[in-house]
């Protein structure tokens, strides 16, 4: 178990700067579309920049739990969730930005929305910290 904990903890440590990285080209993309914006029709350039900026929120979600992780030593659900909850955002956002999303896709993300949203109430409702409090207390 413990080699195992040893190579999770490696695979973390060059994880962390490969996401890093990845937030680096994102931003340099966004930067390089702002120039497409100029010239380019405005609704082509402005469609790409808006999907490069909402990818990066997704990117700063699995960085904030992969942070989590190597402090914590555990995975938070409540990090999962918020990570898939903003890429399900970004998913609709984009979706009806661009205006090809069907009335039964858009149903759809939002009932996912609302089950990933109700278990990570659940998470946050009967976590193993407030459990660990409420035996504190007594």
């Amino acid at each position: 178990m413990r080699y195992f904990k040893k190579v999770i903890e490696i695979i973390i440590n060059l994880m962390i700067p490969l996401i890093i990285l990845a937030m680096m080209i994102g931003i340099s993309m966004a930067f390089l579309d702002l120039k497409m914006i100029f010239n380019s029709p405005i609704d082509v350039g402005f469609n790409k920049l808006v999907a490069n900026i909402l990818s990066m929120f997704v990117v700063i979600e699995l960085l904030r739990g992969l942070i989590e992780y190597f402090e914590v030593q555990r995975l938070r659900l409540t990090l999962i969730a918020d990570a898939a909850l903003v890429f399900i955002m970004r998913e609709a956002m984009i979706g009806v930005y661009r205006r090809y999303l069907q009335f039964t896709e858009i149903i759809s993300l939002a009932v996912l929305l609302l089950v990933i949203g109700g278990i990570r109430t659940l998470a946050i409702t009967y976590s193993p910290g407030k459990a660990k409090e409420g035996r504190k207390d007594e």
